[in-house]
């Protein structure tokens, strides 16, 4: 495999050296012609509109792309997204770590009617300009791969459950026996 655009870790800055903020713009068509592979790592905190979504900001992504193109000649950008984060639990407001192993299939689009036509087993990447800004799109994804409401199992946690106890036999009398002499037809 070839190495295509080199990452900033491969370009001799290192990843504290680029701002949080600042996009991470790749273009996808150049990847897919070359048939490279981009690797970025980045920490948790690097990624703000994940901070509210969190226990904390501690854990790091590892993300790899591959470019290639499909039989139809579209430019795809393959990528496996690798998350390790601190959730909390909805019980015990204890953190959680939770790992995302996520794999995606992106083809490049230049315009809106562009995606109603993509199929299913492809995530459309909207290109602006040629390019796009793929940070913005693996936090995206991680947003949308965190679970709304996540719970340690009960045997983890040191609190006691306790639901109630159900009556065993009830003597009161159901009030719809009287329905059941009802001839209906």
């Amino acid at each position: 495999m070839k190495e295509g655009v080199k990452n900033s870790s491969q370009s001799g800055r290192s990843n504290s050296d680029i701002s949080a903020e600042q996009a991470v713009l790749i273009q996808p068509r150049k990847l897919a012609n070359k048939g490279g592979e981009l690797r970025y790592h980045w920490m948790v905190e690097d990624l703000s509109r994940l901070h509210g979504l969190l226990y904390s900001k501690q854990g790091e992504i590892r993300v790899h792309l591959i470019g290639e193109h499909d039989d139809r000649n579209r430019c795809l950008v393959k990528a496996n997204i690798v998350a390790e984060l601190q959730l909390e639990c909805q019980t015990s407001f204890e953190p959680i770590d939770y790992k995302i192993d996520s794999n995606i299939v992106y083809c490049s689009v230049i315009d809106e009617e562009q995606i109603d036509s993509l199929e299913e087993e492809y995530e459309a990447l909207l290109l602006d300009d040629g390019q796009v800004d793929i940070k913005q799109v693996i936090e995206d994804e991680l947003i949308l791969a965190l679970p709304i409401a996540i719970n340690k199992a009960s045997t983890e946690l040191d609190i006691k459950m306790s639901y109630g106890k159900l009556p065993k036999t009830s003597n009161k009398k159901n009030p719809f026996t009287v329905l059941e002499g009802l001839d209906i037809k």
